[in-house]
């Protein structure tokens, strides 16, 4: 009897490691929450995926299998968006991707005219590509509003540019712009990504400088930018509207740091949830929540270094937009080491916009927050949203380790091997009696 009772234990523990074999490399696969990854596989309309590389774009359709057929599925097709923040980075990629979904009129604002134009063109041309695939007719006007092209079945491009830092004033006078711009049919979906990044320990932090800085393009301006959108088009009055809201994970727990970047999507999360609770009846608020991103996010971070207490100029405020390389000035760290971040530890701009047009696509009961990024940092924010207790504990021994590599080379410090080979290193010089603390 004994013998059966170990043989079948042996059974079982066999078959464990087998689930747990195929289960744990598929779960760290994952780079969303697993209903949006169900959906953009099965169920969203294929898109065109454009890969953006130093201007170029090399553009493929992605093939997908489907559950539903052709046509039986919301889609984008001639819908009118506003995106703000998207010379480059996530906005510039989500637009592209959104002109191969057929949207019918895309609006795009940057602080960058000339990078704004290079998006516009990608999109006339990734638009084009769509309409040729779904084998629509060309009718070829042009506008006289925007003096850009637009086509029966393709998507118009319109241009207002701004800074999102920016006072009222320039808020409601590009507001108004683009209402002008988007007609008598308004806009339907309104697309908040413009935002800057910040890396630095807290208390090295000029708060007198970056608090309101960051407060205002993060958070701020964003909520301005809404409420005049939705009282100047009457979203209330027509009985709906559409917004997506580009915050990050950061705004679901701590980040050692980032703590004001941090803190002000903490306020842009908040903000919008509960909005989109009080006006549920017609407001759709989609909350869109990345990690790290391959994009020029680190090169156009917030220099709080640089700011003086009274404010920064526009050009020390860095890139104005979600992920951009808008041409500011380079954060670096208090030894004057650029702010860097290895890119194995980055997902692609690509994926991550075409996550984010397969949620605006899908029903809001599923969609009303997506986290969209690569492991462990989708497990973090697992951890930070389920366990908090465990978050806190893993967040107690990364931040000494994180803050040690900044002040040492300038690394914004997320890839994983890189973390675990610092912290080695600690425990060495802590057995060896090197160090008096196991953390720096």
């Amino acid at each position: 009897w004994n013998l059966q009772s170990t043989h079948l234990q042996m059974q079982r523990l066999a078959i464990l490691i087998i689930l747990l074999s195929v289960a744990l490399p598929f779960l760290w696969s994952l780079d969303a929450n697993l209903l949006l990854l169900i959906y953009d596989t099965y169920v969203a309309v294929g898109i065109a995926h454009h890969h953006h590389h130093h201007h170029h774009h090399d553009n493929e359709l992605r093939q997908r299998r489907r559950i539903f057929p052709p046509g039986s599925t919301p889609t984008l097709e001639g819908k009118t968006i506003w995106i703000t923040g998207s010379s480059s980075g996530i906005g510039a990629e989500l637009a592209i991707q959104l002109a191969s979904a057929g949207v019918g009129h895309l609006i795009f604002s940057g602080r960058r005219e000339d990078k704004l134009e290079s998006v516009a063109d990608s999109c006339r041309e990734a638009s084009s590509e769509w309409r040729t695939t779904m084998m629509i007719p060309s009718t070829t006007t042009t506008t006289a509003d925007d003096d850009t092209t637009n086509s029966q079945g393709t998507t118009r491009v319109s241009i207002v540019p701004f800074d999102m830092s920016a006072g009222s004033d320039i808020l409601d006078k590009s507001v108004s712009t683009a209402l002008h711009l988007a007609g008598p049919s308004g806009i339907d979906i309104l697309v908040l990504n413009a935002g800057q990044y910040q890396c630095s320990p807290a208390l090295d932090t000029n708060l007198d400088a970056a608090l309101p800085a960051l407060v205002n393009v993060n958070f701020a301006s964003p909520a301005r930018l809404s409420q005049k959108v939705m009282q100047m088009d009457r979203w209330k009055e027509r009985g709906h509207g559409h917004i997506v809201t580009v915050a990050s994970l950061m705004g679901r727990g701590a980040s050692p740091l980032n703590a004001l970047y941090s803190a002000s999507k903490h306020a842009l999360r908040g903000y919008f949830a509960a909005l989109a609770a009080e006006e549920r009846s017609w407001l759709r608020v989609d909350l869109v929540l990345p990690g790290a991103t391959d994009t020029g996010l680190w090169s156009g971070s917030y220099d709080a270094a640089k700011a003086s207490s009274a404010g920064a100029s526009s050009e020390e405020r860095g890139a104005i937009a979600g992920g951009n390389d808008d041409g500011g000035q380079q954060q670096r760290d208090n030894s004057g080491k650029p702010l860097h971040a290895d890119d194995r530890s980055k997902m692609a701009v690509g994926r991550c916009a075409q996550l984010i047009v397969s949620s605006m696509i899908g029903p809001h009961f599923l969609f009303f927050e997506t986290w969209i990024t690569r492991n462990p940092r989708l497990l973090w924010v697992y951890l930070a949203s389920c366990c908090p207790m465990t978050f806190q504990l893993l967040t107690n021994v990364l931040g000494p380790l994180r803050t040690a590599m900044w002040r040492k080379s300038g690394e914004d410090a997320l890839y994983v091997p890189t973390l675990l080979r610092q912290l080695w290193g600690c425990v060495v010089d802590y057995a060896s009696g090197r160090s008096d603390h196991l953390l720096p």
